[in-house]
């Protein structure tokens, strides 16, 4: 079986808190790879230190972490939003990523913070959605409620069809892939109150990494998370994406 672990597992790793070991008596299954991404490296490179010396040390750190876990086993998505497997270190990844994307930190920033959150709370309320309520509901449920939440104000068709309506306003829209869908159905979600984060000045952005470590996942058999508004959004995703891939906490929660 081969495992994606969210960031949340690298951290408690690296602190002592959890092992490899513990993951696999935990979920009772035969290991055979664990991958990283580079949504790993991405939220390495976020990390702080009181000086660039002690940063820099905190972001090597982590790449032996990754390097220890997943050695070299790589999940590369491409311009043309496929993926693949490819052997690389942290470090190679890491230097890929500031030649190709050095400004796309910003950039994803700004664009996932443009509606405010008293535009969010606006919509839960005209729609008379209770998010204590559907946070009990399965992915199919909460589908179905959603779909029929928005039906009584005129918007018909299921959470998929409504994204597509959105992407359309977009000028590259058509040629979304997976990943930003499952980003899409992200940040729909929280919109609308299923598990939604708690707001602080990174839970946008941080989102946006919880939906594409969900993405990289969808390309194993089992996606560890032990953050629970994390895993709830994930098995909606995969509901509607029809994926496979099997979410579950260190410990085997579901």
């Amino acid at each position: 079986m081969n495992l994606y672990l969210d960031n949340n597992i690298l951290i408690d790793i690296e602190k002592g808190l959890l092992s490899i070991r513990d993951i696999q008596k935990n979920l009772e299954i035969d290991l055979d790879k664990i991958y990283f991404s580079a949504a790993h490296i991405q939220e390495a490179l976020e990390m702080t230190g009181d000086t660039d010396e002690e940063k820099n040390n905190r972001i090597l750190k982590r790449f032996d972490t990754i390097s220890n876990i997943c050695k070299m086993d790589y999940l590369h998505e491409d311009m043309n939003n496929r993926v693949s497997i490819l052997q690389r270190k942290p470090e190679e990844v890491y230097d890929t990523l500031i030649t190709t994307h050095s400004f796309a930190n910003n950039a994803m920033k700004g664009l996932i913070s443009m509606i405010p959150e008293s535009a969010k709370e606006s919509v839960r309320v005209q729609l008379g959605l209770n998010p204590i309520l559907m946070n009990n509901y399965t992915p199919l449920e909460v589908t179905e409620h959603l779909k029929k939440k928005f039906s009584e104000f005129g918007q018909n068709g299921s959470i998929l069809e409504l994204l597509e309506q959105v992407k359309n306003f977009h000028p590259d829209g058509k040629s979304f892939g997976l990943s930003n869908d499952i980003a899409g159905v992200f940040e729909f979600l929280d919109m609308v109150g299923y598990w939604k984060d708690k707001v602080t000045s990174k839970s946008n952005y941080a989102r946006l990494w919880d939906s594409n470590h969900t993405f990289f996942a969808a390309h194993c058999n089992y996606f560890i998370s032990d953050d629970k508004r994390t895993r709830n959004k994930a098995k909606v995703a995969y509901h509607l994406f029809g994926i496979s891939t099997k979410v579950l906490s260190s410990k085997g929660e579901e």
